[in-house]
């Protein structure tokens, strides 16, 4: 049963808090503090939600959760707290404010609300996607080693995270009538390939100075994501890959890669 290897799986990997390399201040550029705990910031805020799922699982009548499912998707919310917690600890060491409130985040809340349990499961799928692309990118490109030891950390979890998705999902389509399941499969492979979409525009309109200063590119974050889901079995039998060219035009262009910060 998922519920037990998941459940042992999260038990196993309680930690304390970790705050970020003293030398973090000292790597970070001055002129990205601000841009990147801005950025960083909504993802925190991000990470801080699921309390409404957290507080619902132990009543939850859906049949894909028993006892070791219930308490492990409330472990794994656990764990996005965590994540939240530690992006503080980053914020705050750059000399940033968290951030209460933010659009993107309130759409995502309104999205995962608006169709029970599974599209709030899903939606989370999703931005656990849009985190493991996002942290790698900035880890990789800031040129700190205290925060890229921060941001991977976070993302080698949430990679987790989402294999812990793919299990409950394959579980729960396992329980479909056997008749029904290839049309239900296709039906969530629909939305969430819908919800991957809009989440990538969200996530080059609403952090794309970031990721620009990080030399990502839109096609690399658009393919990152789409490997994510797709060497899982979210998307088998595989969908046609997105096409990552086509979808970089609908975006602004990247900045050189030797254009300076623009200024705090």
């Amino acid at each position: 049963m998922i519920g037990t290897t998941w459940l042992a799986y999260f038990e196993s990997n309680a930690r304390r808090d970790c705050a970020p390399g003293a030398s973090l201040r000292a790597e970070v550029p001055v002129a990205l503090w601000e841009p990147l705990t801005s950025s960083l910031g909504r993802f925190q805020l991000g990470e801080s939600a699921g309390g409404k799922i957290h507080e619902e699982m132990p009543t939850h009548p859906d049949p894909a959760l028993d006892d070791g499912v219930r308490r492990a998707v409330q472990l794994y919310i656990e764990e996005e707290w965590r994540h939240a917690r530690e992006l503080a600890l980053v914020i705050r060491a750059l000399g940033g404010e968290l951030q209460t409130a933010h659009w993107t985040n309130a759409a995502f809340t309104a999205c995962r609300r608006m169709l029970g349990l599974r599209t709030k499961m899903m939606t989370l799928a999703i931005a656990e996607v849009i985190g493991i692309v996002y942290y790698r990118r900035v880890a990789d490109g800031v040129g700190s080693p205290a925060l890229a030891v921060s941001l991977r950390r976070i993302a080698n979890e949430e990679s987790r995270h989402l294999d812990f998705q793919a299990a409950f999902f394959e579980h729960a389509i396992s329980l479909v009538p056997s008749g029904w399941r290839a049309l239900y499969r296709r039906l969530l492979q629909v939305m969430m390939v819908a919800i991957l979409a809009a989440a990538l525009i969200v996530l080059w309109l609403d952090h794309g100075r970031v990721l620009r200063l990080a030399k990502a590119r839109v096609r690399n974050v658009v393919s990152a994501s789409w490997r994510e889901l797709s060497r899982r079995r979210f998307l088998q039998p595989a969908l046609p890959a997105p096409d990552a060219r086509g979808l970089a035009r609908r975006f602004p262009r990247a900045v050189p890669s030797t254009a300076a910060p623009p200024p705090a």
